[in-house]
């Protein structure tokens, strides 16, 4: 987690956009010196504006990307498995449960209080969770990219004719093809070339906001298979195809032993829990917020949360719908195949749709690799330095851990259990059980807050903490003791 200063302004530094409105004193988060006068009164004014709104739309880009990442592939399964009511309440309480982690990291943050109110132990944990999780969601994404790309060991399409291929390799089982033909190179060849050709320069930057650029791309791309989605969902309710959606699990989904069906739908939370983490990203999205309150950071999280709530709503629901729980995967881009979807739309459209879907997905994971990334390597050389990240250290951690991710995902035929043993060990402690302790922790003086305003921040606080290790039990139990109910 960054650091960040906070300067406040005085009775004096007040006026148009500087907290008037009612708002109070603005506590903007600066990090760079501001832009200088001019003699033109206004000027600084518009700068500071425009600076104000660039830096928020940017924050709220990477946030809303970091997001959007490869745990949307197992929702649609999720929904499946509780029902559209039961999966759609648990999806608003962890968004919930979000926006008050990142409410409450902001303002640690912002004070640079978060290794004084951790210590060094807590703060050594902290980075070791960050680290874990960087380099296993980085090792899944590739896995994924080289399914999208490749296809797994079981495919056997092999036509030099661009249809005849392209509906023999999403034919059958999406994941069984893909896009690229045989003759491109084995999975390896294929990840070795998207590794030194499109994820080294990606990631070889130093801030966030050199990537904003494909973040926004990536938004847009998981936008794009949302609304593809919605209009196969429409042409399916139009021609009476859609398969029937139950509200409630079914009896049948998990066992009837009460201990044991509340462990299996509490261990599901985990793949919530990744879907939403977004906490390892906020530092570096903050150390280039300049001009901006904290009231404005938690206003952007609301808007963020928002837009990816109703990506995942839509995706997961009208997939349901589409292919029925009995045929969904728990990868949701095994379903959308030539063969699927010819059952929808005519052939040429069913191919462009399966296009689409999967080059949408893999500029979004591509756009993830530098949100994954940053935090990773300066946790790491903070765990091992205890010092900053620069200079020839900087591309070494870089490039060395890119290849470790890439000869790792060489060896990973499964992602959902790693995802589950992330999100039930990494995860929670960085998006619940960190974030509550700060909560609990901070100290009266360090806030601008009344008596009864700190005692709800540690109630707050307590039930993250409290919550995130639930799940994280239960996740854990449930993949050593029980079936895994996402896999098939």
């Amino acid at each position: 987690m960054a650091s960040i200063r906070v300067t406040t302004t005085t009775a004096e530094d007040k006026g148009p956009g500087r907290g008037g409105g009612g708002e109070g004193l603005r506590q903007p988060l600066l990090h760079e010196a501001p832009p200088p006068a001019t003699a033109a009164s206004d000027v600084p004014v518009v700068t500071e504006a425009r600076l104000q709104r660039r830096s928020l739309l940017a924050a709220g880009t990477h946030l809303s990307k970091t997001i959007l990442g490869v745990a949307i592939l197992a929702l649609p399964r999720v929904f499946s498995l509780l029902g559209l009511g039961t999966a759609t309440i648990w999806l608003v309480f962890v968004a919930g449960l979000t926006y008050l982690s990142i409410s409450f990291l902001a303002k640690a943050t912002a004070r640079d209080v978060v290794r004084e109110q951790l210590g060094v132990a807590a703060q050594a944990v902290l980075d070791l969770a960050v680290i874990v999780n960087g380099f296993g969601m980085m090792v899944i994404m590739l896995v994924v990219a080289g399914d999208i790309l490749v296809g797994t060991p079981s495919d056997d399409s092999g036509s030099n004719a661009f249809a005849d291929g392209l509906s023999k390799r999403g034919g059958k089982g999406g994941s069984e093809g893909g896009l690229l033909a045989p003759e491109c190179g084995d999975r390896a060849t294929v990840l070795g070339v998207v590794t030194v050709l499109l994820l080294a320069p990606l990631v070889s930057g130093t801030r966030a906001r050199t990537t904003t650029g494909a973040s926004a791309l990536g938004v847009v791309a998981i936008l794009l298979w949302a609304g593809i989605t919605l209009l196969l969902f429409l042409v399916a309710l139009s021609n009476g195809q859609l398969h029937t959606m139950h509200w409630w699990p079914h009896s049948s989904t998990f066992t009837s032993k009460g201990f044991e069906s509340a462990v299996q739908m509490v261990g599901i939370l985990p793949i919530f829990t990744v879907a939403f983490l977004c906490q390892t990203s906020l530092g570096h999205t903050m150390r280039d917020l300049q001009y901006v309150a904290e009231s404005e950071v938690d206003r952007m999280a609301v808007v963020a949360l928002s837009l990816c709530s109703a990506a995942f709503l839509l995706i997961s629901v009208c997939s349901y719908g589409l292919f029925g729980a009995k045929e969904l995967h728990p990868d949701i881009l095994s379903n959308f195949t030539v063969q699927a979807l010819e059952a929808f739309v005519w052939t040429r459209l069913a191919q462009a749709c399966f296009l689409l879907v999967r080059l949408a997905f893999l500029v979004s994971l591509l756009a993830s690799f530098p949100l994954m990334m940053f935090p990773f390597r300066d946790s790491l050389w903070k765990l091992l330095f205890r010092q900053p990240l620069q200079g020839p250290g900087l591309w070494l951690v870089t490039y060395l851990a890119l290849g470790g991710a890439y000869w790792a995902a060489a060896y990973l035929t499964s992602i959902w259990e790693p995802l589950i043993l992330i999100g039930s060990t990494a995860g929670i402690l960085i998006a619940f059980v960190f974030p509550g302790l700060l909560a609990a922790s901070l100290e009266q003086d360090l806030l601008t807050e009344g008596a009864s305003t700190r005692r709800t921040r540690g109630i707050m606080g307590s039930l993250l903490m409290l919550v995130g290790l639930v799940i994280g039990v239960a996740g854990l139990a449930r993949v050593a003791f029980y079936k895994d109910p996402i896999a098939d």
